[in-house]
């Protein structure tokens, strides 16, 4: 478990925008130790400046080779954040950007909970369709998505 025996540290890898509200929504009342992994902008900026962030890049939409590049150096980034925090949890509301931090995560025997986006009510998120094997928990936001997904649990809207 995290460094004190019996704490937990949670890793929230999350987008920016509407992911990353979602991710704090569903984090808020946890009390232990966190951190949280997401791409650059106004909104992830001005919560970095009384929470611990870690800015990594975002393989955004764009040309295949540079989206590729882009991806690479994302993974990078994320084992990075994960060899040298070592949480105990990740818990992601996608999508693009958290994906290599979730999947790392598993592969260094990480628990993983994943919550599709409440925008996802009768579709599958393309993260949540990348994500869904690998999750310890797979959450939706909305009772229909269980057909998408059939080891969900649906918890409700987060807003």
């Amino acid at each position: 478990m995290g460094e004190e025996k019996g704490k937990i540290k949670i890793c929230i890898a999350c987008s920016g925008g509407g992911h990353f509200s979602e991710a704090l929504k569903a984090t808020e009342k946890l009390k232990c130790e966190k951190y949280y992994v997401t791409y650059y902008n106004s909104a992830t900026q001005e919560f970095s400046r009384k929470n611990r962030v870690y800015f990594i890049t975002h393989p955004r939409h764009c040309f295949f080779i540079l989206r590729l590049f882009l991806f690479i150096r994302n993974i990078i980034e994320s084992l990075f954040v994960l060899l040298k925090e070592k949480p105990d949890l990740i818990i992601s509301t996608g999508a693009d950007v958290a994906v290599a931090t979730c999947i790392s995560g598993k592969l260094f025997g990480k628990k993983l909970i994943y919550i599709e986006s409440g925008g996802y009510v009768t579709s599958k998120s393309v993260s949540g369709r990348i994500i869904y094997p690998f999750a310890d928990l797979f959450i939706v936001q909305w009772e229909p998505a269980l057909k998408n997904f059939p080891r969900a649990t649906y918890g409700g809207p987060l807003f």
